[in-house]
């Protein structure tokens, strides 16, 4: 199995780092306290929550519930998630139970032909049904004799939903819930930051907020290093740094990177092999290249194309960069710097702007 990981967690083996960040979670929710997970996208929010409850999986009396929301839609959707991630706990009297209280709905169940698990259905009967399904599900949640604890991830997508007060709502149910706590994870910083420290959103101090920034270069050195050596790979540790730096460190970029290089099936890793995944990359980043200009103004893909080649603009209304690129007016960068930002393509972070691919910033450079 190749050990560099990029969908979904294994074991702790090929988990990089995080021991801080996995012993504070563990502190704060067995200790009563929710914690607010956020981080830029692919940075290993949900590999570092389920690093956590491979942890707290040794514990006897502590049940784990985990449901990614970033495709709901509805309460009725986050109802179904949550009723699922229920039936997925492979704890006989757990299970037992909690099939029980889901007949109550009289859901459509049905056997997942991939995982051969138990799925649900809850359909609601009438309109507006959704939240009084999700109080019930608390309300037998709450009457469990175990602690439970239960990771939300995408949690910004509530403020999506179409019913009106739900993110009240789940607040208000939330809060009473004396057994439970939660994991509330997130992609979108400015939602995040706003749901949990706006004085007027119903979570506004609700939990403890911990950031998940980049994994220090040196730990993640020693990490692949350690990996390809004992699936019998040599690499130096200046390559290491090398694809680090290329990658940035980015998680999900450093962990697909060094995965291509392994799947090679070379022994001994050397720079012209890393050249060669780089190269199959930017032919992969090339077809995306055509299908961003296509699709993005012509102001837009200007500005985007600067800022990588900049690596990073801190100030990008600045006389001498916008006349280095030909970009225009400050006013026109300001306005697509404004919806390369709404449509997540860019980020502000450490005083400078920067793209959220890693892969097109290279491509772009290499252009």
């Amino acid at each position: 199995m190749n050990p560099f990981v990029i969908s979904a967690y294994k074991a702790p083996e090929f988990f990089c780092d995080r021991e801080k960040e996995t012993g504070i979670i563990i502190n704060s929710v067995t200790n009563g306290v929710n914690i607010i997970l956020y981080s830029l996208r692919r940075m290993g929010k949900t590999g570092l929550i389920k690093n956590v409850f491979h942890e707290l999986s040794a514990r006897n009396n502590v049940e784990l519930i985990y449901i990614d929301i970033y495709r709901t839609k509805n309460v009725d959707d986050f109802v179904n998630e949550l009723a699922n991630a229920m039936l997925r706990i492979n704890k006989k009297v757990w299970y037992k139970r909690v099939l029980e209280f889901l007949k109550k709905f009289r859901p459509v169940l049905t056997v997942n032909p991939i995982t051969g698990q138990l799925e649900a259905e809850i359909r609601a009967i009438s309109e507006g049904q959704g939240p009084q399904n999700l109080d019930a599900i608390f309300q037998f949640i709450e009457q469990y004799p175990a602690k439970i604890i239960i990771a939300i991830d995408e949690f910004q997508q509530i403020t999506e939903y179409p019913e009106p007060g739900f993110e009240a709502f789940l607040r208000s149910k939330i809060q009473f819930l004396n057994n439970v706590n939660f994991i509330y994870s997130g992609s979108n910083r400015r939602i995040i930051t706003s749901m949990f420290q706006d004085y007027n959103r119903p979570f506004y101090q609700s939990g403890s907020t911990l950031y998940l920034d980049k994994i220090q270069e040196d730990a993640y050195a020693a990490f692949v290093k350690k990996l390809m050596e004992r699936t019998n790979r040599i690499i130096t540790e200046e390559l290491v740094v090398k694809g680090l730096q290329w990658t940035e460190s980015y998680t999900w970029f450093t962990q697909n990177y060094f995965n291509r290089i392994w799947g090679k099936g070379v022994k001994t890793i050397t720079e012209n092999l890393m050249r060669e995944v780089e190269q199959e990359i930017f032919t992969e980043k090339e077809r995306d290249f055509i299908e961003w200009r296509n699709l993005l103004p012509e102001n837009q893909m200007s500005l985007l194309t600067a800022i990588a080649k900049e690596n990073g603009v801190q100030k990008p209304t600045a006389k001498d960069f916008l006349t280095s690129h030909r970009l225009g007016s400050s006013s026109t960068v300001n306005s697509a710097l404004k919806v390369l930002q709404q449509k997540e393509i860019i980020y502000f972070e450490q005083n400078a702007w920067q793209l959220y691919d890693v892969y097109m910033k290279r491509f772009l450079q290499a252009t």
